[in-house]
């Protein structure tokens, strides 16, 4: 089940072009394109006539040509021509959707219209804030398909723990698991808080810091702070400072650091997109952006290799966790957030 009166991003703003594009969203498929003016519109992936989809017909500027008897429909949803006469059958329409292009993403409301209000969609702002990009250029980051579902993802943010295990080569500092996490939950959102102080940053971090490899090991004081807010989107603050320099008292000023914003939009229950990206304060040189995109990157892969075995497992035997660990703290608050706002989505639909 999805929380379907919410906003899930349906693309990279970079990548919706000139073209249609299909996506499934919580199961509905949709159309995507750009009117003339740029603006990105939303139609079920369907034509009312025969059901072929949308998706396999014409972009013609402010229109959609259906593929199969090239009905055309405007980014209202409504059919404005139809080959061979001159008038419109009655309920000539598809359903449209919601949609806002902000932070580098579009975004889509698959649930009531009436109830889009574009002021709660996510605050990424770091995405296109060039001081958070390399000059010149947008924040890097991705999208990639995952056959799992979306939570297993927002469990894998909440509990950083796995670097240790699972990103060997990039991100892990075997003090995660030993330093103290604060978890903090609203009526809204869950975070979580760590810090790693006077710690081995990592081999990414370190880079971050120092450039290339220093000449004997260096510490460093090393955060990781993530915000998750339902149904499906984190903002992460990490980021590592030469140890001393003030970090952990608010004192930013020698620290390598990024805002990531990490975004899963489920396709069905056990599918989803993950979207990423990774604005941050040095990757300054398009070579230093470029090895940050394939670590990134990488290290993501590593994410999808375990997720989705996890997801295998589970579809196996879908029996509840077996135990906790104290690790879990924010993943498990993020569920019973997120449960309960799908339950009360449910029951207000019911009444």
């Amino acid at each position: 089940m999805f929380l379907r009166n919410a906003w899930y991003v349906a693309a990279l703003a970079r990548d919706l072009g000139d073209g249609l594009a299909a996506r499934t969203i919580c199961k509905e498929p949709v159309v995507l394109f750009r009117s003339s003016d740029g603006t990105p519109a939303a139609l079920a992936d369907r034509c009312c006539h025969r059901y072929l989809p949308l998706s396999l017909g014409v972009h013609l500027g402010d229109r959609v040509r259906c593929g199969y008897h090239g009905l055309e429909f405007d980014a209202s949803g409504a059919c404005v021509a139809v080959p061979g006469q001159s008038t419109i059958p009655p309920g000539a329409a598809v359903r449209t959707y919601p949609v806002v292009e902000r932070h580098g993403f579009v975004w889509i409301w698959p649930g009531d219209p009436a109830r889009a209000d574009p002021a709660t969609i996510p605050d990424y702002r770091w995405n296109d804030d060039p001081a958070w990009a390399p000059p010149g250029e947008a924040a890097i980051g991705g999208a990639a398909e995952v056959a799992c579902h979306y939570m297993l993802s927002i469990d894998n943010l909440l509990d950083l723990t796995h670097e240790i295990y699972i990103h060997r080569s990039t991100l892990a500092a075997d003090t995660i698991a030993e330093s103290p996490m604060k978890t903090t939950r609203t009526d809204s959102s869950v975070s979580i808080e760590r810090w790693m102080i006077d710690a081995d940053p990592g081999v990414l971090w370190s880079k971050a810091i120092w450039g290339d490899a220093p000449p004997a090991p260096k510490r460093a004081d090393r955060w990781q702070i993530v915000h998750y807010v339902p149904p499906s989107h984190t903002l992460l603050d990490v980021g590592a400072a030469p140890t001393g320099t003030g970090a952990p008292q608010g004192d930013r000023a020698q620290a390598a650091e990024a805002r990531i914003a990490i975004t899963l939009t489920p396709i069905d229950e056990t599918r989803s997109v993950y979207y990423w990206m990774f604005p941050n304060n040095f990757t300054r040189d398009p070579a230093m952006a470029r090895w940050l995109q394939g670590a990134v990157s990488g290290a993501y892969v590593e994410d999808f290799t375990a997720l989705e075995a996890q997801q295998k497992s589970m579809n196996l035997r879908p029996d509840p966790w077996k135990i906790d660990v104290n690790a879990d703290a924010g993943q498990l608050a993020a569920r019973r957030l997120h449960d309960r706002l799908i339950a009360g989505e449910r029951a207000s639909e019911a009444a």
